[in-house]
């Protein structure tokens, strides 16, 4: 760094990163007070209200996973001749709900920690019908992405006949108008699956 006294430039010796960052701090302080003598500090007020909020990061509406599993039930209808189910986001949230709750306690079961039963939960939540029910399933397998074709082959591998309330009854009743589907996986890596369908 080269200085000039007196008319004659001078070498200064150099100075370690700690001197300089000081010499920075210095230099910064000594001008934001200059500045603060010669404008008004700004209103904080103001501020604050012309700042646009804090954007939190937006939520998928589908996973992956979940995207699979619905094109998956709604190819087997459109096969058979059977309108593909509508996404409903409120019995996706607690379809997820349910299946967060199944993976949490380990268990496979239509009945939530909380005693309710698939139906319930639905009316719970706010989704008005006449006609719900529920599919849940699990994979254990090792590749996630296998999970949802996995869970819906088994489902649709059961026997469908009128008046039979299974799985593959529930993906092909012609009564249901809407889905929503949560598939959560636990730390072990198992896949907890819930559909739920309403008119």
């Amino acid at each position: 760094m080269v200085t000039v006294s007196g008319g004659y430039p001078r070498r200064r010796p150099l100075l370690g990163l700690g001197a300089l960052l000081t010499l920075g701090v210095r230099a910064a302080a000594s001008a934001s007070t200059a500045l603060a003598d010669e404008v008004p500090p700004p209103d904080i007020e103001e501020l604050a209200a012309e700042a646009p909020a804090p954007q939190r990061a937006a939520e998928p509406l589908i996973s992956g996973l979940e995207m699979q599993a619905l094109a998956l039930v709604n190819g087997a209808r459109v096969t058979r001749g059977l309108p593909p189910l509508e996404w409903d986001h409120t019995m996706a949230d607690a379809a997820r709900a349910h299946a967060a709750d199944m993976a949490r306690r380990g268990v496979v079961s239509h009945q939530g920690s909380d005693g309710l039963s698939p139906n319930e939960r639905l009316r719970r939540a706010g989704v008005q019908f006449r006609f719900g029910s529920e599919n849940i399933w699990t994979y254990w397998g090792r590749v996630p992405d296998q999970g949802p074709s996995t869970m819906h082959a088994a489902m649709m591998a059961e026997p469908h006949a009128p008046g039979l309330w299974n799985h593959i009854g529930n993906i092909l009743y012609t009564g249901y108008r809407r889905i929503g589907i949560g598939i959560v996986t636990a730390p072990n890596g198992v896949q907890y699956l819930s559909e739920k369908f309403a008119d």
